[in-house]
C-alpha cells in the first residue's frame, strides 16, 4: 500500500494527494523489519529465484519447517509491511476511501495479470465460497439439466451444487468418483457430460490428495456440449502458471491465503467477458451495480455527489456485478502485496522448485515404505503430497513439537511444501517420521 498523509481541507475532508512516510515515533505493533527501498530494488533486479533471499523475506522459515501451504501460506515481509502501513494509516487518520478504492482496482488488475485476464473480467470477493455462490445464483439452468462435479473437489464445490438440485434448478448432480489411482479419468468426464449439462465445476488441484486435473481437456469436452465451466484454482495458482483463457474455463475463483501467501478475507472471481451477458445475478450489493462508487471514481466524479438510483437495480456490465458489500480493505491490501510479490517471480521456476522439493519427499517416503496416496504421474503433480499414517493426529503433534508443520487428515498426513522450502527441511521431516 502507498502510504499517504491525507491533507485536511477547510471542511475537514482529506485529500489523497500527499505521500507520507511512517513517523519514527509510531510504535510498531508487529515484530518484523520494514523493507528498505534498496532491498526492494535489489529483489526486483534478480534474474531468477534466490532461495536464500526469499527465505529471509518469509519470517516463518527461521522458526519452523513449514509444510502446510495447502492450509495457510505464511506471508512475506512485503505482505506484512503493506498491512502494517494500512493499519497505521487507519489508526491515525480513519477512513480514506479516495486512497483505498484505487488499491482495490489495482488488486483486481494484478489478479487478472497473473491468470492472463483483463481488468473488466475480475471481481474482488471475500472468499471462494462467495464466488461460487454468486455464479450459482446467476446461471441460466438448462431444463431438466445436470451438473457434473468430482469428489476430488473441495466440499463447497460439491455442497453448493447438491443444493441447486434440491431447489429444482438441476435435475441431477453427477458426482464423479476417483479410481484406485486417486484420479477421475478423463473418459469418466466425457461419459458424464452431455447436452443436458449446464455446469461443469472442477478444482485445478484436489485439496484431498493433490491430484491435478486436466482442466483444458475437461473444458473442451464441456464446451462441445455448451456447458459452463467453473474452476477453483486455490491449490493451483502460486504453484504452477495458470492462464484462464488458454485453459478454456468460463469462470475461475481463487483465494489468496494458501499458495499465494496472502491474508484470509480476499479472493477473486474471473468470468470470461464473452460469458458475462449469460449471467444474471439474483443478488446484488451497492458495489455490484453499474453506478457504483468505483465506477464514479474511474470517471473522476464525486463519489457521493449525487444520489444513487434506488428505483431500479442495474448490475454492472463487467465482472464487478459479483461484488456485494464493502470490501475488507485490510485483506485486499495484503492480497495486492502478495500478488505483487508473486508477479516478481517466474511462476514456472517456482513450479520447478516445488517439484524438486516434493520429488525429494516422495523418494524419502518410498525408502521408508510409506504408501503415497497422491497420484504421481507427471501431468497430475502439484504441491501436495499425501501419505498414509496409522495415527495422523499423534504424528501431527509430534512433528509440531519439533517445529515441523504438516496437516493431519483421515488416516493420512498431508504435506504441502512450497518453492521456499529446502531439501534439508524435507530431510528433517523424514527423519522425524
Amino acid at each position: 500500500m502507498r502510504s499517504i498523509v491525507p491533507r485536511r481541507t477547510s471542511s475537514g475532508a482529506r485529500t489523497a494527494s500527499q505521500k507520507l512516510v511512517l513517523k519514527p515515533s509510531t510504535p510498531p505493533s508487529i515484530p518484523f523489519i520494514l523493507q528498505t527501498r534498496k532491498n526492494r530494488e535489489h529483489r526486483e533486479a534478480l534474474p531468477s529465484l534466490n532461495i536464500d533471499l526469499v527465505r529471509k523475506e518469509i519470517p516463518v522459515t527461521s522458526r519452523r519447517a513449514y509444510f502446510d501451504n495447502a492450509g495457510t501460506g505464511p506471508p512475506s515481509i512485503n505482505v506484512l509491511n503493506a498491512i502494517h502501513e494500512y493499519l497505521t494509516d487507519w489508526r491515525d487518520y480513519g477512513e480514506n476511501w479516495e486512497e483505498w478504492l484505487p488499491i482495490i482496482i489495482e488488486s483486481r488488475r494484478l489478479f487478472g495479470k497473473i491468470i492472463g485476464a483483463g481488468l473488466d473480467e475480475i471481481a474482488s470477493v471475500p472468499n471462494v465460497s462467495s464466488a461460487l455462490t454468486a455464479l450459482a445464483s446467476s446461471m441460466r439452468y438448462k431444463p431438466n439439466g445436470n451438473i457434473v462435479i468430482s469428489e476430488l473437489n473441495f466440499p463447497t464445490n460439491i455442497y453448493l451444487w447438491h443444493l441447486q438440485k434440491r431447489h429444482g434448478r438441476a435435475n441431477e448432480v453427477r458426482l464423479l468418483r476417483k479410481d484406485t489411482n486417486g484420479v477421475v479419468p478423463l473418459d469418466e468426464w466425457e461419459k458424464a457430460i452431455d447436452n443436458d449439462t449446464t455446469i461443469v465445476s472442477v478444482d485445478y488441484v484436489s485439496w484431498a490428495n493433490g491430484c491435478r486435473e486436466k482442466i483444458r481437456e475437461i473444458a473442451k469436452i464441456a464446451h462441445q456440449h455448451n456447458a459452463f465451466v467453473i474452476a477453483d484454482s486455490f491449490h493451483g495458482l502460486g504453484v504452477f502458471p495458470i492462464n484462464a483463457k488458454q485453459d478454456g474455463v468460463d469462470a475461475l475463483a481463487c483465494g489468496m491465503y494458501k499458495w499465494m501467501q496472502g491474508p484470509h478475507g480476499a479472493a477473486y472471481l474471473y468470468t470470461h467477458h464473452d460469458r458475462l451477458s449469460e449471467l444474471d445475478p439474483n443478488y446484488i450489493g451497492w458495489h455490484g451495480v453499474e453506478d457504483s462508487v468505483v465506477r464514479r471514481m474511474s470517471k473522476q466524479e464525486d463519489l457521493f455527489g449525487k444520489p444513487f438510483n434506488i428505483d431500479d437495480a442495474e448490475p454492472a456490465l463487467d465482472a464487478t456485478r459479483f461484488e456485494g458489500g464493502s470490501w475488507g480493505v485490510v485483506s485486499i491490501v495484503g492480497a495486492k502485496a502478495a500478488l505483487e510479490y508473486a508477479l516478481k517471480q517466474d511462476q514456472q521456476e517456482r513450479y520447478h522448485r516445488i517439484l524438486k522439493v516434493t520429488d525429494h519427499l516422495i523418494d524419502g517416503l518410498r525408502r521408508k515404505g510409506r504408501k503415497i496416496l497422491t497420484p504421481l504421474q507427471s501431468e497430475r503433480r502439484s504441491g501436495i503430497v499425501v501419505f498414509e499414517d496409522e495415527d495422523p493426529q499423534a504424528t501431527f503433534n509430534k512433528l509440531k513439537s519439533l517445529n515441523i508443520t504438516v496437516a493431519s487428515r483421515v488416516k493420512a498426513i498431508r504435506a504441502s511444501p512450497h518453492y521456499y522450502n529446502t531439501e534439508e527441511e524435507i530431510d528433517k521431516l523424514l527423519a522425524a517420521l
